[in-house]
């Protein structure tokens, strides 16, 4: 029986599947077989420095966070752990620095610093050679398709979590919630002396609240100007006395709260209630908090470095932070039955990505338009 040119056609195409596949198949184990002795190979000199000097947020449950499971999953490689602000660990780099010193292999913290002072003074070392792990470098396991970058080279501030930011806390004796659908509800004259922000020339919750209204098409200096001028804000730099003096009704409305001690203060039964950015027509931005890592140049450990790095970003490390800090974890396959759905990202979301270079670069100038208003 003869076959029919057809059926020879479909034999010849399975054919060359099958060996297309198999070929392709082998070329990604070897590949695994390459990561994976690159990756023993890195353990072998990384144990061989013994250890790793990270700088993190300060506050015990990130520290914890940042490196007991690291310290559990590598034996003879010690976490030297410093926690303090970024704001506070740049003059120090800078003085090690200038005395010939380089102590530090990593960076985890708020982007701020990270992208107006270390990155301009020529301090990191770039992200990507320093992957290994498969699952690290898997697009498919990182929301939005792959990894996320602060700095617009995309080379040097990788982004592990983001959420969304709430703006707005209320006292609900005194605030309904069906009176704030937008931003603009904030202007009504009977709000007038009774709101109470966050200093919002300090970078942070109120200085970013402040970049989100400046930048935002339905807003901008237009609505600054007029809650600023018209609405005789209260400012204060003190994250509890803001929530405070709302929960005491001296003020009914905060602005730019810190919401970790927001949610303290509403599991305690105190009267505070956070408007969620859904509520407002105008939405919200995403918040990166301490949740991006960088690596340091000149690094006294740099195997150890890129140990720390790769087990960071990895599902233990992601699942790690997320649990010990209360944020979501840009990973898809990091548990989120822990956090408040409303501010976790959406997908198809049109977002204000705060944390990127060019948002963070424009805080001066918000500050500069802000600082005028506030001395009117």
């Amino acid at each position: 029986m003869v076959a029919s040119p057809r059926s020879l056609a479909g034999f010849l195409w399975l054919v060359a599947f099958f060996i297309s596949f198999s070929h392709a198949h082998a070329q990604l184990s070897k590949a695994n077989t390459g990561r994976a002795a690159e990756w023993n190979q890195l353990l072998k000199a990384a144990r061989e420095e013994g250890k790793v000097v990270v700088l993190g947020p300060p506050g015990a449950p990130d520290r914890k966070a940042l490196t007991e499971g690291f310290q559990k999953s590598f034996p003879g490689i010690e976490v030297e752990y410093t926690g303090s602000s970024g704001f506070q660990i740049v003059p120090r780099l800078q003085a090690e620095r200038r005395a010939g010193r380089y102590l530090a292999d990593v960076h985890v913290g708020n982007p701020g610093s990270i992208l107006t002072s270390m990155l301009p003074a020529g301090m990191l070392d770039p992200v990507r050679p320093a992957l290994v792990l498969p699952e690290v470098l898997d697009p498919s396991k990182w929301w939005e398709g792959g990894l996320e970058y602060a700095d617009q080279a995309g080379k040097y501030n990788v982004v592990f979590s983001t959420d969304v930011r709430t703006h707005v806390v209320a006292n609900p004796k005194l605030v309904k919630k069906e009176e704030m659908r937008s931003y603009w509800n904030l202007l009504d004259s009977k709000w007038a002396a009774k709101i109470v922000m966050k200093d919002p020339l300090v970078r942070g919750p109120g200085g970013g609240t402040a970049l989100f209204w400046y930048i935002h098409p339905a807003l901008g200096k237009e609505f600054i100007r007029r809650f600023f001028t018209e609405q005789r804000v209260a400012v204060s730099n003190n994250d509890r006395q803001i929530l405070e003096w709302v929960a005491q009704d001296r003020y009914a409305i905060g602005v730019g709260h810190s919401t970790n001690i927001a949610t303290d203060f509403m599991r305690k039964g105190l009267s505070i209630e956070e408007l969620r950015s859904d509520l407002f027509k105008e939405g919200s931005n995403l918040n990166a908090g301490f949740g991006t890592v960088t690596l340091i140049n000149r690094a006294p450990h740099p195997n150890a470095a890129k140990v720390y790095l790769n087990w960071l970003l990895s599902k233990e490390g992601q699942t790690d932070w997320s649990l010990g800090s209360g944020y979501p974890s840009r990973r898809l396959d990091v548990p989120r039955d822990h956090l408040d759905p409303l501010k976790l990202p959406k997908d198809g979301v049109a977002y204000q990505k705060q944390y990127k270079e060019e948002y963070t670069r424009l805080q001066d100038e918000v500050n500069e338009f802000v600082g005028k208003l506030l001395k009117k």
